[in-house]
């Protein structure tokens, strides 16, 4: 009897002391990440959008910002590429700008392309991420809109809800419930985001997350080659289709893409705070070049 009350008692212990170092281990993560999060933030060098780019704006967020749209180039070829859906993604809109003035200077290259950059699609959160970083709380921050929707999971497709979950951090271990908005597209965000692709007739769309080194697809066939490609060249994860529904996301963009026959390529980056560049734009050129003049045939429908 005192045998077993000593053992329970230190099978207690040892679950508040397990408990203790999973807490301490994940705050040392944190200020590791937030440190470095801090000198990318103030130190790095990000490059501003060239001055003879001028964006259209394709709508407005829920404070009346303008969500601006770059075009570059004016070939048959569509490619969307677009960053900051989640604000808090800070790392993302800088890759958004890397990513214009490269693009810039691809003057030949571009003839294939018509392609469109979306630097920062939650410019609300954002703001609010880039005023309160939360370097020592994991940067969380800005990710939904000024709604508190969680924007990836507004858009009009057959599984959305309105409340529904988010996995997060080290093999998606931890999960919160997200409000989703009270009907599909709800939000003035996604609703001008669908409708610039709908008019646009957009068939290949890039989306940036940060920051899980990790690469999916949806079940377009394109897509499936192009993420391919992207792993290879950054050496980021490739999640399956059979991978990804376990998460149980509900109205993401990447159903809605599913729907509208566009082939889509989500791309979690390395970090929360850089642009992540040098791994990014190898990956970013290696993908254009092979709709381009690889052997793989753009979809038709639209372009």
């Amino acid at each position: 009897m005192c045998y077993n009350k000593m053992a329970s008692h230190i099978t207690i212990r040892e679950r508040k002391v397990n408990l203790m170092l999973k807490k301490l281990k994940k705050q040392l993560g944190y200020t590791k990440r937030g440190l470095t999060g801090y000198f990318q933030n103030n130190f790095s060098k990000i490059p501003n959008i060239p001055a003879d780019l001028t964006p259209s704006v394709i709508g407005k967020s829920v404070n009346n910002k303008p969500i601006n749209c770059y075009q570059i180039g004016d070939g048959p070829i569509k490619v969307l590429y677009t960053f900051g859906i989640h604000g808090n993604e800070i790392g993302t809109v800088k890759l958004a700008q890397h990513l214009l003035v490269w693009l810039k200077e691809q003057k030949e290259f571009l003839q294939k392309f018509k392609i469109f950059v979306i630097p920062c699609l939650n410019p609300d959160g954002f703001k609010l991420a880039r005023k309160s970083p939360q370097y020592l709380k994991g940067g969380n921050l800005g990710r939904f809109n000024a709604h508190n929707v969680d924007l990836n999971r507004n858009f009009l497709t057959p599984s959305f809800q309105k409340k529904s979950v988010w996995s997060f951090g080290k093999n998606f271990s931890e999960s919160s419930e997200v409000y989703c908005g009270e009907f599909g597209n709800s939000e003035p965000e996604t609703k001008a985001f669908t409708d610039f692709i709908e008019k646009e007739k957009i068939k290949i769309l890039f989306m940036f997350h940060n920051a899980g080194r990790e690469v999916m697809s949806n079940k377009n066939e394109l897509s499936k080659k192009l993420v391919n490609s992207y792993c290879e060249k950054t050496g980021f994860k490739y999640v399956s289709e059979e991978n990804w529904v376990i998460l149980k996301q509900t109205g993401t963009a990447k159903e809605w893409c599913d729907l509208h026959e566009i082939a889509y390529v989500e791309v979690e980056g390395s970090t929360r705070w850089g642009s992540d560049r040098k791994k990014q734009k190898n990956a970013i050129q290696a993908t254009l070049d092979l709709v381009a003049g690889g052997g793989i045939e753009p979809p038709t429908s639209g372009l």
